[in-house]
């Protein structure tokens, strides 16, 4: 049976089963040189059918987040995710034009996170492991895939593929963190067609979020997210974040964030976010039995 229809059946039993539960940073100049490779009359396209068909079966819209059944994921979705970061691993990235790249990076790049996650399963000391840009951790570190001989982490492809190859920070909004203070998890992969106003739509989802950005009167407060990401999407000036944010904030706010004397900063919320099966509450009339909140099926 070809690997996208057994793919598709099988995702379908998942869900099935599942309705049952509940300073600059500086690029590696090598690997930059090497991705650095296009076809610009490409009409090649990525498949990117099974990973949507994934985020369809395995992850619940809630609250505007997008959170991950991991542990169904873990126990019956491994060997799909592992095949299709197969798929990923040879496709032929220099062949495919622009667009397509970038749309491919950042897929890539979330859906390997998503793949390291649900291998352990039950993820213990997620904010070490995730760390930040400047200084990340094991998830982020280790080896993760390798596309067209170059052994990458996710570090790798953020800092040196990604944001060394293209000059639009709003990559930093399409970037799944896996903590409930950075941008939610993109419902549907990034296709090299929309792949610029997907982003666009990324940041103001994410900017319309008091807690990420907030203006009252002549005060102006951001998440500490973009300092995270300062020095690769604004080459670690303030003054390029504020041109950034003003084009971003909401009409009547666009001067006052352009002109503010400075910024004050929210931490942004390190813990790890994921969908799981609720206990019900005693008294609740469910006799204990678990239920969902925003479950499969639901």
């Amino acid at each position: 049976m070809p690997y996208q229809i057994r793919l598709r059946a099988t995702l379908a039993a998942i869900a099935l089963t599942s309705s049952c539960l509940a300073a600059p940073l500086l690029a590696n100049a090598e690997t930059t040189e090497k991705f650095s490779a296009y076809s610009s009359e490409s009409t090649a396209v990525v498949n990117t059918g099974p990973y949507s068909e994934f985020l369809s079966a395995l992850t619940i819209p809630e609250r505007g987040r997008t959170l991950v059944a991991y542990e169904i994921a873990h126990a019956q979705g491994l060997p799909f995710m592992r095949e299709y970061a197969d798929y990923l691993a040879n496709v032929p990235v220099s062949q495919l034009n622009r667009d397509e790249q970038l749309a491919y990076w950042l897929n890539t790049r979330n859906f390997l996170l998503l793949k390291a996650v649900a291998e352990e399963r039950r993820i213990r000391g997620f904010k070490n492991k995730r760390g930040t840009p400047s200084n990340p951790g094991s998830l982020w570190t280790e080896p993760q895939i390798t596309v067209e001989g170059t052994t990458l982490s996710l570090q790798d492809i953020e800092e040196d593929i990604l944001f060394a190859g293209w000059d639009d920070p709003n990559i930093l909004f399409g970037l799944y963190q896996g903590v409930r203070g950075g941008p939610a998890l993109p419902r549907e992969p990034f296709v090299g067609a929309t792949v610029k106003a997907q982003l666009a739509e990324a940041a103001r989802r994410f900017n319309s979020l008091p807690n990420n950005l907030r203006v009252r009167g002549d005060k102006v407060r951001i998440s500490t997210y973009y300092d995270w990401y300062l020095p690769l999407a604004y080459s670690g000036s303030e003054d390029n974040l504020r041109a950034h944010l003003s084009e971003i904030a909401k009409p009547a706010d666009q001067q006052t964030v352009l002109s503010a004397d400075e910024f004050s900063r929210r931490k942004l919320s390190t813990e790890f976010e994921q969908y799981r099966v609720r206990q019900a509450s005693a008294g609740s009339g469910s006799s204990g039995r678990n239920v969902r909140s925003g479950g499969f099926g639901s």
